[in-house]
């Protein structure tokens, strides 16, 4: 349950004029499931998901001084955490190379369904199918994984994105046109190397 922006001020006020260590972890509590659903929707690494949390709450706490109290703090939390989400894609530099042999069978079975038919994958191939959809997406870079997420699972808007990231609403748009066509040419990759 997200706190109310009343809930939120008067936390961020404890914390920042008396260090009341009660009310930051009441804020971390409250914010808590926000933060960790919007970071595992950007990082497909478990492992690496609390510490990312853990470094979103941490952040916040440390430029605290720099929230605006007259606005929402989740949009704030998130820019944070998608920020953090970007640097650890950054920091890894993941581009692995696909190959079909690689694949667990049902992300196989995914890809399969996939290439047949144009139409979405039969409902009990959902969780393969997204699996294999974020191991193509590691294969991008930070940035364009970022927003392809934000625009296809999360339904962001393009001002919605532009507001997280800081970007202009036309670098969101061409970003993601670029984004796909790399995205598209991953798939086709990993297709080539099923014979």
């Amino acid at each position: 349950m997200i706190p109310t922006h009343s809930e939120s001020r008067a936390w961020m006020a404890a914390w920042l004029q008396h260090g009341d260590e009660s009310a930051a972890r009441a804020l971390m509590e409250a914010c808590y499931p926000f933060v960790i659903s919007l970071i595992r929707r950007h990082v497909a690494d478990r492992g690496a998901d609390e510490d990312l949390a853990q470094q979103t709450f941490t952040r916040c706490f440390a430029k605290a001084a720099q929230w605006d109290p007259g606005k929402p703090l989740e949009p704030w939390l998130a820019r944070i955490a998608i920020n953090l989400c970007r640097d650890h894609h950054r920091a890894r530099r993941v581009r692995p190379e696909l190959r079909w042999s690689d694949l667990p069978e049902g992300e196989r079975e995914a890809m399969e369904a996939t290439l047949a038919s144009a139409e979405a994958a039969p409902d009990s191939l959902n969780d393969d199918s997204r699996a294999l959809m974020l191991r193509l997406l590691d294969t991008l870079g930070a940035d364009d994984r970022m927003v392809l997420s934000l625009l296809h699972l999360e339904d962001k808007t393009t001002d919605e994105i532009a507001a997280l990231t800081g970007w202009s609403r036309a670098l969101v748009k061409v970003r993601a046109f670029r984004a796909r066509g790399k995205l598209r040419t991953a798939f086709e990759k990993l297709e080539r190397t099923k014979a």
